[in-house]
Formats: structure tokens, sequence, C-alpha cells
């Protein structure tokens, strides 16, 4: 075995038993059986022609149906539950490590791609031993492997490769390893499973063209009466669809073609996660190119952080500090980590009493909040606060002002764990009111951000929004320590409720919700909020 090859499969191996070893994956396999038991009690199911077909309930029909909704699912959230893989390794110190290994970028970067796509199939294939089981229990007997596996490794091999390699390379690339990532992935999923439906994808990641052009095939052999040029209806359904027409269908057939197609599909995600080492940085811990132009340009404080970290380099006494120097940041359970010292030393650089008010505390919280924001954010958000005081009516608006502050949200409760800073939170004389002052930074920015159509707009129902959003954004990064749960919860709370309009689930005021649901989004930001707050620490 070579050893660029050993070096690949040995990558791979250890991310993954990294992955599996995460106390989260239980739950995640819990919530994959689920699924596979909604698929055979139909209430996930996939009809044709406005529900008025459906297949006769075989392992092939049963099969398709489960792996594209792994598909689907894969699609949207895969790239959550497998981005990170670069990033653990800078928090695990292990980047050293590896910038000084022999290994090539592209190896490295390939075990990674593979140990993400063997994650996302290991979550995926739950759901098919789930069904078999299912099946079993059910008294239909064991299904045959075949028909259950074979759109399996169709259309779930590819869709996992693909989504791996575009988390890897999301990581690589600078400026799309944070949020905006997460968020220009999450429309770029929504689109890709929306444009088949529509009859315009150049690429058929799920292969939903593919099946239903099986499917009407069969429907017009059996029912030459049919019109089967309507896009088949695929989703959840509270209850199944009674009265239908059932249609024996037996599964794709594979063609060399077809099989082509979706190994080409693979060795694409493959070719992407090898190109994505052009822009790696092999955990480079030099100054990007933009901080190194901007530390060139001329200007007055040119010299200001030489001389700061002069002035803050810490005496080297042996002994006990002194009473004069009791303000110093040393010792203290709020000393600055080594991941953000400027944000702690701003705290520490304060004396308890003030720190610890009401005001004081929320104004650090403020500003550290608003310090990991760029320059962009910043000016986006003066833009959003401007335009809803022009047009406090526009609900397109209210939609965008929505999306904006989703960076800080997602910060509010994995910020401990990012930067290794939760044993000093936890020790210090009050950590539950520096949550709460983090809460309120949450709700205060949203605030500002919808002054115009809360005060001269008429949407007082987002002010439940308001209380909900960075309650959800601190509970939910205080359970997972990373900002991804919260993203994947928002985003889609976000476009069913906000971007789709769904009254049922409207936080933000855009589609006048019913009175049920501010009730139920006020009691869970108060739920939340309390257990965020009082909740010890356990990442």
């Amino acid at each position: 075995m070579s050893s660029a090859l050993r070096a690949w499969l040995h990558t791979a191996l250890s991310d993954l038993r990294t992955r599996l070893r995460d106390r989260r994956l239980l739950m995640m396999v819990a919530a994959c059986v689920y699924l596979g038991h909604l698929v055979l009690a139909g209430r996930i199911e996939l009809t044709l022609v406005d529900r008025s077909y459906r297949g006769a309930a075989n392992a092939a029909w049963m099969g398709t149906v489960l792996s594209l909704t792994a598909a689907f699912l894969l699609t949207l959230f895969g790239f959550y539950l497998v981005r990170g893989a670069l990033s653990r390794e800078r928090q695990g110190r292990t980047a050293p490590l590896v910038a000084a290994s022999p290994v090539r970028s592209v190896t490295y970067l390939l075990g990674k791609w593979t140990s993400g796509t063997l994650f996302l199939l290991v979550l995926a294939g739950s759901m098919a031993v789930s069904l078999a089981v299912l099946f079993v229990l059910r008294g239909d007997g064991l299904p045959a492997p075949a028909p259950l596996l074979t759109p399996f490794l169709l259309f779930v091999v590819p869709t996992a490769a693909v989504v791996t390699a575009v988390a890897l390379a999301f990581e690589c690339l600078p400026g799309l390893g944070g949020t905006v990532g997460g968020i220009l992935y999450f429309f770029g999923a929504v689109a890709a499973t929306v444009a088949p439906v529509l009859g315009a994808a150049p690429v058929d990641l799920l292969g939903m063209g593919v099946i239903h052009d099986s499917m009407s095939q069969a429907v017009l052999a059996q029912y030459p009466e049919a019109d089967p040029g309507a896009m088949f209806s695929f989703g959840y359904y509270r209850a199944p669809a009674e009265q239908l027409k059932t249609v024996q269908w037996d599964g794709v057939a594979v063609t060399a073609d077809l099989l082509a197609r979706r190994a080409g599909l693979v060795l694409a995600g493959g070719a992407l996660a090898a190109g994505a080492a052009l822009p790696f940085d092999r955990f480079d811990p030099s100054p990007s190119w933009r901080a190194t132009l901007r530390s060139a340009l001329p200007g007055p404080n040119t010299s200001t952080p030489k001389t700061e970290a002069t002035s803050t380099e810490p005496p080297a006494t042996a002994g006990p500090p002194t009473a004069g120097h009791s303000s110093e940041p040393e010792g203290r359970p709020d000393a600055p980590g080594p991941a953000e010292s400027a944000p702690w030393s701003l705290l520490g650089s304060l004396s308890a009493p003030v720190a610890l008010r009401p005001f004081g505390l929320f104004a650090v919280e403020c500003r550290r909040a608003l310090r990991r924001r760029s320059g962009t954010w910043q000016v986006g958000a003066l833009v959003l606060v401007g335009a809803g005081l022009w047009i406090p009516g526009s609900t397109g608006l209210l939609v965008v002002a929505w999306l904006w502050p989703l960076p800080l949200w997602s910060d509010l409760g994995a910020r401990e764990t990012a930067t290794r800073t939760a044993p000093l939170v936890a020790s210090s004389p009050y950590p539950r009111a520096q949550r709460v002052a983090a809460w309120a930074v949450g709700a205060a920015v949203p605030l500002a951000l919808l002054a115009g159509p809360l005060l001269l707009g008429g949407h007082w129902r987002a002010l439940v929004g308001v209380l909900f959003v960075p309650a959800l954004g601190l509970a939910a990064g205080r359970l997972s320590g990373t900002p991804r749960l919260f993203e994947i919860v928002y985003l889609v709370l976000w476009y069913v409720g906000l971007a789709s309009r769904q009254a049922a689930l409207d936080f933000g005021g855009v589609a006048h919700a019913p009175p049920g649901t501010l009730v139920g989004y006020g009691l869970a930001a108060a739920v939340l909020l309390v257990g965020a707050v009082t909740a010890p620490h356990t990442a």
C-alpha cells in the first residue's frame, strides 16, 4: 500500500471515529429511525398526478421513497452535520501537527471528504435498517435487499458525496466557513430541491427526474387515461391520501447511462474536495493578505498593536499580586482567554462593581458582539434601520431584516465553547447575569433593526420573535457547543414561517400569526431562556 493511500485511509478512519464518538449521534440515529417509521406508515408519501396514484407497498416503492427522503434531508441538513472538520482541528489544537505532517493537502482533504460522506451514509443507512426491521415487525417478512438498496446506492450515496464536498470547500474558501456560508448553502440547497420539480435543473442531484420518468411510464402502461405530466407530489402529510389507484412499480431501471451519471456525481464530489486544496491555508497561523495589507497602509495607529502588546505584558514576578494590583485581569475568573483577548480584556479592565451592574454588563456584551461583526455587516444593519423607517410597511424588508442578525444569534451560546472561556464564565461571580446580558443583546439588535416596522408599520407581532429568537440561539449554542444547531432550526423556521409566509409558524410579524402561535412562541422563549441561563455547562 502506497504512503498516500495509507495516509488517506488513516485520515478518513481517524476523523470518522471522532464523528461517531459524538454524544449527539444517538439522537440523530433515533430521528432517522423515526423517519423510517413515517415512511412505512405512509406519513411521508410519494404520489403521482395530484395525489391520485400511488405505488404498491413493495420493497422497491418503499426503498425509493425512503431514499428520496434521505437524499432530501441530506441536501438540506447534511451540510451542517459534516461542516466543521477543519475547525475541529483548530479547536482540538491538532492543527499544528497536521500542518507539519508530510501528508499532502489533497490527501488530507480527500480523507476528510471520505469520512464525512461515510458519516452521512451511516445516518441514512440507519433509516434503511429501521425500514427493514419495521417490515418484519409488521408481518410482511424481510424485504428483498436488492430493490431496497438499489435506490439507496443510486440516489443517497451521490448526494452525500456532493454535500460533504461542498461543506469542505466552503471551509477552505475565505469568508464561507461561518454563518454566511451556511446561509448561502441553505438557499442553494432549496434551489437544488425545487429546480427538478420545475423541470429546470441542469444537474439532478436527488434523482427526482429519473424517478418521475420511470413512475410515469408505469402509470401510463397501467392507466392510459392518466396525465402524468405533473411532477409527483412528495412530502409529509398528517393524513395519508385515501382512495388512490395503485400502480405496480418495480423500481428504476438501472442502465449504463444512469450508473455513469450517478457515479459522475460521486467523482465530481471527490474532485471538488481535492480542488479545495488550492484555497486551503493548511492551518497557516500567519495573518491573511487583508490583514497584511491593512497593517502595511500608513496611518496614525500603525504602531498601536505593538504598543498594546508591550503594555499588557504581565510582570515577571513570582509572588502573589499586591493590593495595588487588584484590578489587573490576572488571576480573576473573567481573565481573557487566548482565543478572545480583546473582548475579555475590556471586561477585565472594569472594576467588579461596575462590570457586574446590569447596564455595564449589557454594554460589555454589546461591544463584544458587535466587535465580532464585520464592517459590511454593520453597514448593512444601518441600511436596514434606515429602510425600515422609510418604508415601514414592507414585508419583504421585514423578511430580510430577520435574516441579517443570524451571525450574531448563532454566536450567543456557542461563544463560550469556541473561545474556551466556559470555565471562566462558570467560575465568575455572576455567570447567569452574563448570559442574560448576552440574550438582551440578541434581543436589542433586532429591536433596533425593526424599529420602523414596529413603531410605524404596525408589525407589533414581531415582538414575540425579538424575545424568542435570541433565546433559541442561546439555548441551542449552550446545548450543542456549536452554532450549527441553531442555524439549521432557525433557517427552517425563517424559510417556512417568514419567507413562505405560513402564519402557523410566523414569529416575525409577516403573515399575521394567530394568537395561539404568539403565545406558543412566547412560552418557548421563556422556557429556552430559563434553561439556557440556569443549565450547567456540559460541553
